[in-house]
């Protein structure tokens, strides 16, 4: 289940679009800022939040033994004593305080974890319709290397059939991660998805979320085949000043 970031082929340029009527979308253009948004405001119920498999009470000794290990002084009767003893008080082993535990940690995550989702096709016909005013918008795109210079890590998008659970037990760290992050339901697969992705060790404003790119971190900017002529105007000034470097694009 693990993606290996070096194995990865990233594309040169990685495209975003966006809704020219939507003022927030407008900042990346305006305000040179891309939002890493919460997982909680995905329309993807799943996404970010995959089914979880907690261990049966057996399994739940085993578990502990193996956190026992990890020391490597102690006895064998130490740490079964240490796995005795957590697995009566773990909240793990009470669905009630295991289920607040787990609400905590969900809503914590949320409030510390961004996420920037990127396309490699700038040429979708169902990413203009839904996520660019049906064409009234822009794509835009940015130079990949700059953007993981700024914004943070990230990966590529698996798709499956049957979102694969999260193994407490089971799953390490690495894992756990990658699961939650990069896979996602095969009916999202025409978004060609790569994503970028940050932690705070707080809890994030909405300004915070904005990440802010240096002018040459955008290198094209496709325009939407059914944008106004004046909005088509607007966007081509504004590049001429901030992104004299960038390709223009327009659609027909």
């Amino acid at each position: 289940m693990n993606i290996n970031s070096s194995k990865i082929h990233y594309p040169k340029i990685l495209y975003k679009y966006r809704d020219w009527d939507n003022e927030l979308h407008k900042k990346v253009l305006l305000e040179n800022k891309l939002y890493l948004a919460s997982p909680k405001d995905f329309e993807d119920i799943f996404d970010c939040n995959l089914p979880e498999k907690f261990p049966r009470k057996d399994e739940l000794y085993n578990f502990f033994i193996d956190k026992a290990k990890k020391n490597p002084s102690w006895s064998r009767q130490v740490r079964r004593k240490f796995a005795r003893n957590w697995c009566k008080k773990s909240p793990l082993a009470n669905p009630e305080l295991r289920s607040t535990l787990i609400n905590n940690i969900h809503q914590e995550f949320n409030s510390r974890f961004g996420v920037l989702s990127m396309t490699a096709d700038c040429n979708n016909d169902v990413m203009w319709c839904k996520y660019a005013n049906n064409h009234q918008g822009i794509c835009i795109g940015f130079d990949t290397s700059l953007l993981f210079k700024y914004v943070g890590g990230g990966g590529k998008v698996q798709y499956v059939k049957e979102l694969p659970p999260i193994d407490f037990a089971k799953d390490d760290f690495k894992s756990k991660h990658t699961k939650n992050i990069f896979y996602k339901e095969e009916k999202w697969s025409f978004e060609k998805e790569y994503r970028l992705h940050k932690m705070w060790n707080h809890n994030v404003t909405n300004d915070e979320r904005n990440i802010e790119l240096p002018n040459n971190c955008i290198v094209k900017i496709i325009l939407g085949k059914n944008m106004t002529l004046h909005m088509k105007d607007e966007i081509k000034k504004l590049a001429k000043t901030k992104y004299p470097n960038a390709e223009i694009i327009e659609n027909n």
